[in-house]
């Protein structure tokens, strides 16, 4: 995996990475590369570090060693809002929307990133075209709509900024089965769109059906890796993550 920061054509790179909480490290010497375009899948079991991953990606947690480099500039510690308005943006775990808000308002408040009204306007747009739900609910408060619409929400959201790079953190959790067709068919619309998308997830069949490469996480380390679907007929991810 050395060596990973170099490749040109990364558009995040993350080589020798730890990171933890208090005493506890999570992130044993993490690497791995999101080219432009992709879907990369970040899999793995509740613990493996999944999320850590995003959050010292994002500035949310400090990285103790390591690099973490964004279009070729290393970004590792810095503030998350100085990384947004790079072009990085997470959509966290849980939703976290604003429950008194409309949706209209919602997405105002994903926007804050955007200069001008214009910018701010067809960001708006873009969402309402690719949530065609959530424009006939703009004026709807966001604690109401049902579980797989506030989801749709706090992505739309994520996307306001108008990111280069979308991480996704387990956009499918708590959904029903239809809702999560749905989330994934919005995942393919956004990278068709012209992002570019990290996406961590425990359903492992799913995200591997869509993801361009995946990376299997264990205990801090990157496991395996390879193309979504050589992973999907890999062995091991079938025997660990699939049942089969």
């Amino acid at each position: 995996m050395a060596g990973l920061a170099s490749a040109p054509s990364a558009m995040l790179a993350l080589t020798d990475v730890r990171a933890g909480y208090g005493a506890l490290e999570v992130l044993h010497g993490v690497s791995l590369e999101v080219r432009r375009g992709e879907i990369v899948a970040l899999l793995g079991a509740n613990g493996a570090g999944k999320s850590t991953v995003l959050a010292a990606v994002s500035g949310l947690l400090p990285v103790r060693s390591g690099a973490v480099a964004f279009r070729g500039q290393g970004i590792a510690n810095w503030q998350p809002h100085r990384i947004v308005r790079q072009g990085l943006v997470q959509v966290p775990e849980g939703r976290r929307i604003f429950p008194g808000l409309t949706v209209g308002e919602n997405l105002e408040m994903g926007a804050y990133a955007l200069g001008g009204r214009a910018s701010r306007e067809r960001s708006l747009e873009r969402a309402w075209g690719l949530f065609p739900k959530l424009a006939q609910r703009r004026g709807q408060k966001g604690g109401t709509l049902s579980g797989g619409e506030q989801q749709m929400l706090a992505i739309a959201r994520g996307l306001m900024s108008d990111p280069a790079l979308l991480l996704l953190d387990e956009p499918s959790l708590g959904l029903a089965p239809i809702v999560v067709d749905q989330i994934f068919d919005i995942i393919g619309g956004i990278r068709s769109g012209g992002t570019t998308v990290l996406l961590v997830e425990q359903n492992v069949r799913r995200s591997l059906e869509i993801a361009d490469r995946g990376y299997i996480m264990e205990t801090g380390t990157i496991a395996l890796s390879g193309s979504g679907a050589a992973l999907l007929s890999d062995s091991q991810v079938r025997a660990s993550y699939l049942g089969a």
